[in-house]
């Protein structure tokens, strides 16, 4: 049984139980034992396959509390390492947009298990996967997302004109006390 097919099963709610003789089959690097075996219940598989089930029942609603909540927590994560904040702060908002991505690329996984393969799928994958991206290098390496940020920021004030329309300044009201 193939890890892709193990994952299925267990997502939509199938009896992983297998004859004998397919145990022997297992691809390279699968380790099988009977702690495997006795660690997925069928009882456990059930609820696996009810949370995809919700997951795609209420697919639309899932994914407008996510895709904003994935995006603003990202966005906070940037702005917080390139206004050079505290480790510990950016360590505590990055561990909550990293969930917000982790459950967005589950919530799609459930999709590509039923077979589901559409462009929406892919580019909310793409959209979970560059979130948990950024989110990784910020817990990594702060610094180097710091100075990208700064030279991204350059290039941006590289872009605008070089002159705006200025503005005639008002007069300075005397303070009335």
């Amino acid at each position: 049984m193939s890890a892709i097919n193990l994952f299925s099963a267990v997502l939509s709610g199938a009896s992983l139980l297998a004859p004998a003789s397919d145990l022997g089959t297992l691809p390279l690097g699968m380790v099988h034992s009977a702690a495997m075996h006795s660690a997925i219940a069928p009882s456990d598989l059930a609820t696996f396959g009810a949370m995809g089930d919700f997951s795609r029942t209420y697919c639309l609603a899932i994914c407008a509390m996510l895709v904003p909540a994935n995006l603003l927590a990202t966005l906070q994560t940037l702005i917080f390492v390139g206004c050079n904040r505290p480790r510990s702060t950016i360590r505590w908002i990055t561990s909550a947009a990293s969930l917000y991505a982790v459950l967005m690329l589950l919530h799609i996984l459930t999709w590509f298990v039923v077979g589901v393969v559409m462009l929406p799928t892919f580019v909310l994958t793409g959209l979970g996967g560059l979130c948990l991206g950024l989110n990784v290098w910020a817990i990594a390496r702060p610094q180097s997302l710091s100075k990208f940020l700064r030279r991204l920021v350059g290039w941006g004030y590289a872009l605008l004109p070089k002159r705006f329309p200025t503005v005639p300044s008002l007069p300075v009201l005397p303070e009335q006390g």
